[in-house]
């Protein structure tokens, strides 16, 4: 988990934790990280030094996310 301040830092490498820096730096690789790096709430799925899928907000998380880590898991919502 990241907790900056504000949205600015959701990016800036001191504001991760070192075991999730490489999931800072494969998200800002990614095209969703180039378009739209800062915005929050952020959920990023991260696999295999991958990042799977990146969504922003309450509907990312619901329409997209959830229904990805359900997927992947192999679990049942």
């Amino acid at each position: 988990m990241v907790y900056p301040a504000n949205a600015d830092l959701v990016t800036a490498e001191a504001s991760w934790p070192a075991a999730a820096k490489p999931v800072r730096t494969a998200f800002l690789d990614s095209d969703e990280g180039k378009a739209n790096g800062s915005k929050t709430p952020r959920f990023i799925l991260f696999q295999d030094g991958n990042v799977i899928l990146a969504v922003t907000g309450n509907a990312g998380w619901k329409d997209q996310m959830w229904p990805k880590l359900v997927e992947v898991t192999g679990t049942k919502a």
